[in-house]
Order: C-alpha cells, then structure tokens, then sequence
C-alpha cells in the first residue's frame, strides 16, 4: 500500500494562559503553531521507511497525517494532499481509517477503549460486525506474532510500559492492514523486547506490509530500512537510502542530532551493601537508601517483587534494569509512597520511613508524564505547588535553557511533544530539591543532544549528594551516567 504526501502543511493553534479566567483582562490570542511545512513525499508498497529527528520536530504530527488523525482528531489547518493507496484521505471517515491503516501510538495508554488485554484486541473487529469466529482467528494469529499470550488475561492497568506496547502491537497486528504506522514503538521496551519488534519488523515486511515508523532509537532497523527522511523543524530536510544512513560516521551522526547506530554495551557493577561503599580499594562508610523485606504483589495478581535487602547509595547514579512488567516502576512508587508498603517492608534512609515522610522526601518522573502536568504554562509547571522559598531558589530559566524548553515558556504544557512534556517533568522534578529522586525511562521520545543533557543533570544530582535511580533498558543512557546497575530480575527470590 503507497502513501503520498504533496506540499503538506499543518499549523494549529495553541492558548496562552495569563492571569486567572476570572481577571477582567482581555483574552489573548491564540499562537499559531506551524508543526509541518512543504512537505512532499513517497511511500512505496512493501518498504520500511524511518523517520528521525529532534524531538518537538513534527515526526508524529507527520505520522498522524497519513491516517487522518491529523486534522480530523488533532484541531488545525492542513494544506496539500495526503494519499494511502491513491486514495485522499481527507475524503475517509475517521471511523473507517482503520480498514487500512493501524497506528501504535508513542503512548498507547492512550489508545485503549477496554479494560482488558483480550477484549482490546477484539474490539476493533468487533466495531465493524466482524464474524465472532474470524475475530478469534485473528487474535490468536496477531497474539502469537507478538509473544502475548501471557498477558491475555492481564487487565491493562496492571501492565508495565512496556507491556502495554507489546499489547498495541498486537492490536494493530490483529486487522491485518496493509500500511502500519508506529511512533516511538520501542520507548518502553527491554532489551529483549526490543530484538522481539526487530524480528516482527522483519517479519511483516517480508509478508508485504508497508511500514512507517517515527524513533529515535536507531540500532535495530540496521538491514531493514529502505528510506530515511530526516525532519527537521516541520520539515524533510535530508533523505536517504537505509544504506547510507547506516553508513554515517559518528561524527556525521552526531551532527544530526541522532543516537547511536549501532548498541552500546554497558558493564557497570552491582551496588555496595548498606552501609560501606567501595573507593580506590578503601572502604567507607556509605549512606543511602535501604529496601527490605519487600514482597509485594498487586490484589489477585502473582507477587511481583520480592526483595530481601536493596541498596542506593547517595551521591551515586544507580541504573535499575529488568525486563518489562518485572517490578520496576511498581518498586519506584513504593519508594515514594504513592503505592501502600506491604507489612513488614522497610524504606528509609538511616531507618525506616513512613509513606507521608517518603512522599515528601522523594521525587519521580514517571513513566506517562502527562499525568504530572498541571499548570497552564512551561514556566510555571517547573514551580508549581513549590514554597515561596523554594520558587525563589529553582533557577528556573536555567533549567529551561538546559533542557531545551525556554523558547516554550509561554506553551500549554499539554501542548508539548511527548519528548518536551517528558524534559519538563524533569525540570520540575528537579527544582523541587527532593532527597531522593527517580526517573522511570526518562530518555523514552529523547533524542541524541537531550539525551545528553539529561544524562549531566542526573549526574549534577548525583554529585550533590542525592540518592538517584535511574530505571531504563536505555544503553546509551546507562552509559553516559550510571554509576551502579541492578537488574530487579536478578533481587526475586532472594531471602
């Protein structure tokens, strides 16, 4: 199936918030935004082609234009031509776009209507009045392209990230569609996982399937891609043959704004045991965040963590790894007493902590930042619910300008990229000075130069005598500032 785009266009309109709705002050026109420009181009049938770029640069914008999300879904003006298989786009119903295309989304909490891993993967077949027993075949055949057959009676509030991915895969599989769309599918996958999309790539590809996918994680489409459209600001600014773009030195790559082509290998060693720490082959006394005796497992489901004794240094960068749905971001909401210690867990540092005094201490960027937005500007989003004292100490324009968002200052929060919402939640995270202080895959939608700049802060943090913990299958990220590994996968069983 080919999709063609002509001289494409697209700008939408943003509020500025000043003062309160209630302030007799006239309301302020709307900023225009103009996400895509001029673009033209070609699709062909069978092909796997890339789509790379900064963050905030308009590659899902694009993506949403070829199924007519864009401007049907998301309020704006569209100019040019889109075409999926010689048909215009702005001529199909939104509700009958997923008779030939399938979209997975950067978040795909988003794009659930279910409350269960099996009757999602239904539901869009059953929308059309599907025969019961083709809807089953095509569950079974898309379950088993996707390797989730255990998570097929997993309510879909229990999963991890990463799972709920795997999960929309499998939804956008089960349609068996010729032309699939995926933004940022690999954000929130393990190691493991991300192999698994490889060879399902692979393998759709071979069966004909046309595919676009918009990422910054760049390694494993190496021997798959055909095309390379390299966008920049709203626009196609560099085009090339999955070949050359394999070929680029890192130099050139680096220039470009793009992460690493090929894996980054990571040895970094276990943390020390409460209490001591290891420097130079001396010992010392070490302080830091203690874990004990927690088993801990959501109601009616299998327990999910059981870890005897755990250990975060201060002043140190400790990565925890594992694979998806083993316990990661669950043990990072215990730490900060926004999930309910089991009896007999102990959290604290020089002694156990109530959850009212870890939720005062801690600090998180979670998985989904859109649920830690508030405010109604980027500048203020940074300060928000802070005292007075600590407002006046945040240096809040130097954090924007770290992180990329001063030319944002005045934008809705949920107006931002999902790579802009998720370094904003970090900024704010940051300038709320917590002991303790998590992000849960805080590289997911980041491309090369702020993946960077997230990797200094976390170590400036680190470096300041905080307890960090960085919870990602990010090798890059690892790589850059991780001091300690631990692989949660590695702590079940343990007593």
């Amino acid at each position: 199936m080919s999709v063609s785009l002509t001289d494409v266009s697209y700008s939408y309109p943003v509020p500025e918030f000043e003062g309160s709705p209630f302030d007799d002050a006239p309301v302020p026109d709307r900023q225009v935004v103009e996400q895509l420009q001029g673009i033209t181009m070609t699709i062909q049938p069978g092909t796997l082609t890339l789509l790379v770029g900064t963050s905030g640069s308009g590659k899902s914008t694009l993506l949403r234009t070829m199924n007519g999300l864009v401007p049907k879904f998301y309020e704006g003006t569209l100019r040019g031509r889109v075409e999926v298989d010689s048909t215009d786009v702005a001529g199909v119903e939104l509700h009958d776009v997923g008779r030939t295309s399938a979209m997975i989304f950067q978040n795909p909490r988003t794009q659930f209507f279910t409350p269960s891993v099996r009757t999602e993967l239904a539901f869009g077949l059953e929308n059309y009045g599907v025969d019961p027993s083709q809807i089953r075949d095509a569950v079974t055949r898309a379950v088993d392209q996707t390797g989730i057959a255990h998570l097929l009676d997993r309510r879909l509030d229990t999963l991890s990230g990463g799972e709920l991915q795997r999960v929309a895969c499998a939804c956008a599989l089960v349609t068996d569609v010729d032309l699939l769309l995926f933004d940022e599918p690999t954000s929130n996958l393990s190691v493991q996982g991300i192999d698994d999309f490889r060879n399902l790539v692979a393998q759709l590809k071979a069966a004909g399937k046309t595919l676009v996918i918009a990422e910054h994680r760049l390694h494993l489409f190496r021997g798959l891609v055909d095309v390379v459209h390299r966008i920049s600001d709203g626009r196609v600014v560099e085009t090339m043959t999955g070949d050359d773009f394999f070929g680029l030195t890192d130099v050139e790559r680096v220039e470009r704004g793009l992460r690493c082509l090929d894996l980054t290998r990571v040895d970094l060693p276990e943390p020390p045991a409460a209490g001591t720490s290891s420097d130079a082959g001396c010992t010392k006394l070490s302080t830091g965040l203690t874990v004990e005796h927690m088993c801990f497992s959501y109601r009616g489901e299998p327990t999910i963590l059981d870890i005897d004794s755990l250990f975060f240094p201060a002043g140190a960068v400790t990565i925890l790894t594992g694979p998806n749905g083993a316990g990661k971001s669950t043990l990072a909401r215990l730490i900060c007493g926004l999930e309910k210690s089991p009896p007999g867990a102990r959290i604290g540092m020089r002694g156990p902590w109530s959850a009212a005094r870890r939720q005062k201490s801690c600090g998180m960027v979670m998985q989904d930042v859109r649920r830690q937005l508030f405010s109604e500007s980027v500048e203020r989003e940074v300060t928000v619910g802070l005292d007075p004292r600590r407002r006046d100490a945040a240096n809040v324009p130097e954090l924007l300008e770290r992180l990329d968002l001063a030319g944002q200052r005045d934008r809705h929060p949920l107006s931002l990229s999902g790579g802009q919402a998720q370094r904003l939640v970090i900024a704010a995270t940051i300038a709320q000075d917590k002991e303790v202080v998590i992000f849960d895959e805080p590289t997911s939608g980041v491309d090369f130069r702020h993946l960077a700049s997230i990797a200094g802060l976390v170590g400036e943090l680190a470096a300041a005598g905080k307890v960090v913990i960085v919870i990602t299958h990010d090798t890059e990220l690892m790589s850059r500032c991780g001091d300690y590994l631990v692989n949660i996968n590695t702590l079940k069983g343990q007593s």
